[in-house]
């Protein structure tokens, strides 16, 4: 008995093993959503993203004809003065014609500020 639970232990950690090693490494899926908007470079929003409200206000924001890159660089500067709700819209703004894309970046929001910080914050000035 002490043999066969040895040898299911020792299987186990190897399958174990294997498995961590042989998977490929990903990112996460916002990681996919931000880096995208960063090389969207165009201005070309159409239809309800020309009106996506950015932040209620006072006063209202909304996203205009900008394009996914300057989503996230009106992001990084809001966050820099304090104002996390406007960040978090202009990230969604960036994505506003994805819905599978928004429900990713808000379900890990907290991660996304952080990665697009990290990732690119060092590009955008004050």
């Amino acid at each position: 008995m002490t043999t066969t639970m040895t040898r299911f232990a020792s299987s186990l950690c190897l399958l174990l093993t294997l498995t961590v090693l042989l998977v490929p490494v990903h990112s996460f899926g916002y990681q996919d959503e931000v880096d995208w908007m960063w090389n969207d470079t165009k201005a070309t929003s159409k239809g309800r993203c020309k009106t996506f409200v950015v932040k209620a206000g006072p006063p209202k924001i909304v996203r205009g004809t900008v394009s996914g890159r300057t989503c996230l660089t009106h992001a990084i500067q809001a966050y820099r003065k304090g104002d996390h709700e406007k960040a978090f819209g202009w990230i969604l703004a960036g994505q506003c014609h994805d819905r599978t894309a928004s429900d990713t970046l808000l379900k890990s929001a907290p991660r996304v500020l952080k990665y697009l910080l990290d990732q690119y914050g060092p590009h955008v000035s004050e």
